[in-house]
Order: structure tokens, then sequence, then C-alpha cells
């Protein structure tokens, strides 16, 4: 039994751990470069654009609401690796990443921490800041607390609805300000972070690491969903049988393309360039059908005969140029440049 609960303890603590990474990702997505889980200074490293990084231990407890007896070991813990990693990057935010509403064992819940809470050294209680200043005495080489900060993320019970919550109004709001109208995106966007995320960190060392065009990816794939997106008069095209096999594959294809987003952002910028006699409305049936070979190898087809081979890169190059708008959206809105 005791067994039993170290093993879900371990389980729920990795899975705060990946909530945690996808909800400082999105906080700092514009200047994003790079996303890692256990990596080489801490449990979540952020790399930004200018060289510097944030640097996040993560710690959860089971019963967050009522469990504090190990939040100062927490904290106490939290601060000597943030110190040692600050050491070694330049750090420019250490954070304690938590969903313990207590993270500091008060005889009395301190409102400052409820809900999704972020609390910098200087905006603690005097009693809160007398324990950080104690710990970090005893540390050779202490952090700078003007760096430091304690962050609420609420998370607990075994229910998804109840444990995802805050998680999921973090993306909600993300797919808001890219101004995302796709029903449902927001779910399946979220699901898609935390899959990719926990397979990247359960492998081995050298393969964590999450590029932030492997992040945005995810939500592009979405806007461009074939399912969605292709219209009758397109459709039309294409032999029924042979139609069917091509959106069988779409999905496979376009995962196997090697640099995703710089490919569908090579291909909008193909287009803008391209020059044809065509109304605006048939420039893009006209583009796809004469420059559709241009790409084939920018995707990987094994085994697929010539038609399934050409109607698979048409249909990707229609969705991305009918999404053009909204893609250079997504690009503008995180950040994004090659």
């Amino acid at each position: 039994m005791a067994q039993n609960r170290r093993a879900n303890s371990v389980i729920f603590g990795f899975d705060f751990q990946v909530n945690a990474a996808i909800v400082l990702m999105l906080e700092n997505i514009k200047n994003l470069e790079t996303l890692k889980l256990e990596g080489d200074y801490e449990d979540i490293e952020l790399k930004l654009k200018n060289n510097k990084y944030v640097l996040a231990q993560a710690k959860a407890v089971e019963q967050s609401s009522k469990d504090f007896k190990n939040v100062r070991k927490n904290l106490k813990k939290a601060l000597l690796t943030l110190s040692e990693g600050a050491q070694k990057v330049a750090a420019a935010q250490l954070i304690l990443i938590t969903n313990s509403p207590n993270p500091f064992n008060e005889k009395e819940l301190n409102n400052m921490f409820y809900g999704h809470a972020h609390r910098k050294y200087d905006t603690l209680l005097d009693s809160s800041k007398e324990l950080i200043d104690g710990y970090l005495k005893k540390i050779k080489r202490p952090l700078d607390t003007k760096k430091f900060m304690i962050q609420v993320l609420p998370f607990e019970t075994d229910e998804d609805n109840e444990r995802y919550k805050v998680i999921r109004q973090v993306v909600d709001d993300f797919i808001g300000e890219l101004n995302l109208n796709n029903l449902g995106i927001n779910k399946k966007l979220l699901t898609m972070w935390q899959n990719e995320v926990f397979k990247n960190g359960s492998k081995k060392k050298s393969a964590i690491k999450l590029k932030k065009s492997d992040i945005i990816w995810s939500v592009i794939s979405l806007v461009v969903d074939v399912e969605k997106i292709i219209d009758d008069k397109f459709a039309e095209d294409f032999d029924s049988s042979l139609y069917a096999e091509i959106i069988n594959k779409y999905k496979e294809v376009i995962d196997s393309c090697c640099e995703r987003c710089e490919t569908f952002i090579k291909i909008l910028h193909d287009y803008q360039l391209f020059k044809t006699d065509k109304k605006e409305k048939e420039k893009c049936l006209d583009f796809v059908k004469t420059k559709w070979t241009n790409y084939k190898s920018e995707f990987k087809l094994e085994y697929a005969d010539e038609d399934v081979e050409e109607g698979l890169i048409k249909i990707i190059l229609y969705n991305i140029i009918k999404n053009r708008i909204t893609i250079d959206r997504i690009k503008k809105g995180v950040n994004y440049d090659i």
C-alpha cells in the first residue's frame, strides 16, 4: 500500500510538473526559445531569446488544501537548487511553482496565495521574507531575491475538470489573444501539449528539449485540420476513393515534415511572391496546381503512389494558403521568427 502511494505521488508530481511547464511556457511565449523538463539546471527551464533563463522548481502536494507539513522543506530545497542553477546560467527569473495555497505553512491561510497567484519576494509578508532569508543564509552562494518568485498553481484531486481547470483557463486566454475561433481547439491543444511534453519528458535528457516551433506547431496543425477546411469545389478535382485515402494520410504526412513551421512559412512566402494573371480567388488553386512539385522533398511519402503523393501535397498547400491569415496571426502573436 505504501509503495502504491509513493508511485501515485510520483505520477502526480510529474503531472504537475508538465502542466506547470505549459503555464510557464505560455506566460513567456513571446520571448521563449526553448523549453526543457528535468534539465541541467532545474525541473523546468525556459531559455529566452536574450539567452537568459527562467528556472523553476516544481513542488506538488497531493492534498494541497490541507497538507502543509512539508511545504517549508519544499521551500528550503527550492531555494537551494534555484541558487545553484543561478550560478550556472544567466537567470532572468527564479520560481518556486507549487500547488500549495500555504507555501510557508502559516497558521492561517493567507489570501495573497488564493487562486493562481504570482508573488515576488518584495510583495511577501515580513514573516515570509524572514523565513526565506534564514534559509538563504545557509547557502554559500544564495540567489538574488529580486529574481525570486513564488507561483501558486491550483492543482488537486483525481477529477480532470477540477485538476486542470486553471491550466485550461490559461490555454483559453492564450487562444483568445490569438483570436482563434476554431470550435474545441482549446481542449485539443491542451491535450496535445500535455502528451507532447510528457512524451519528451519521459525520454533521455538529450531528447526532452522542445523548440518554440515544436510548441506552436500544435496550434498550427489544429488550424489546418483537413476535415474542417477542404471545400467541395476543391475536393471535386479528386476521385472519391483517392480522396478518402489522401485524407487518411494527411495528418501523418504533415507531422512527418522535419521542419514543420519553417516549411509552412516558406510556402506562404513563396505564395506571396507568386505571379499570376488569375484573380485572387483563383490564385490559390493556380499556385497549388503549378507549384506542388517544388515541395516533394519537404514531405516524407514512403510507399505512396504518384496520384496519392500529388493529391496529398496539393491538399497540404491548399490548406496552408487558405489559412495564411490565421497562421500569420499565430506567428505574430507568439513572436515567432525563423
